[in-house]
């Protein structure tokens, strides 16, 4: 069976700051039927439990102010914890907007093995297109780690066309798990014939 590796900001009930958390636990208990599916994200302890079918781990979690600190600090925690909740041998990551895209680049330069990320969101649509050095910064990083992602996949409209007139990316608009589970199959079949 294929497995994957999922990262996310958010999952609940552990973890719930907007729609995010619940649109990936949606997405994770409908892939978690066909494929291995591994899931780190942040909450106020370190452990691990199963969700459904879906092998899930938590790192200890502290915010701050700046969120490209928290992304950093976060990036550390997961990789600190590498031998106990990063599985060696995951076919792919799939990563949950910018932060995880961040941690999914690492990991799999680390392991040699594709990225993916799924993109309900970006910085332009959620500053409303106002320049920061923050919103700058957190630009910087969204094109970098999306542009090197193998695929990356818009959940709506918005973000589809924002990463195509903001970054210049061609995603693919998901109109139903089909389109993720096709995905999946692409890089399976790639990478069983590499």
């Amino acid at each position: 069976m294929v497995k994957v590796l999922h990262i996310s900001t958010e999952y609940p009930p552990h973890r719930v700051i907007g729609s995010l958390a619940f649109q990936v636990r949606d997405l994770i208990m409908s892939l978690s039927s066909k494929y291995d599916i591994y899931l780190i994200h942040p909450a106020n302890f370190d452990g691990n439990y199963m969700d459904g079918n879906a092998h899930v781990y938590a790192v200890s979690d502290r915010w701050f102010s700046d969120v490209v600190t928290y992304m950093h600090y976060l990036l550390v925690e997961i990789l600190s914890r590498s031998p106990y909740v990063i599985p060696r041998d995951a076919d792919f990551v799939h990563a949950h907007d910018w932060i995880a895209a961040v941690i999914a680049k690492v990991i799999s330069q680390r392991l040699k093995i594709p990225y993916i990320v799924s993109v309900y969101s970006t910085e332009p649509l959620r500053s409303g297109d106002d320049i920061s050095l923050l919103s700058l910064a957190i630009r910087d990083w969204e094109k970098y780690t999306f542009s090197s992602a193998f695929r990356v996949i818009a959940h709506n409209k918005s973000a589809y066309e924002s990463l195509r007139v903001h970054y210049g990316i061609n995603a693919v608009e998901i109109r139903s798990i089909n389109d993720v589970r096709a995905i999946y199959e692409e890089i399976s079949h790639q990478r069983a014939h590499q």
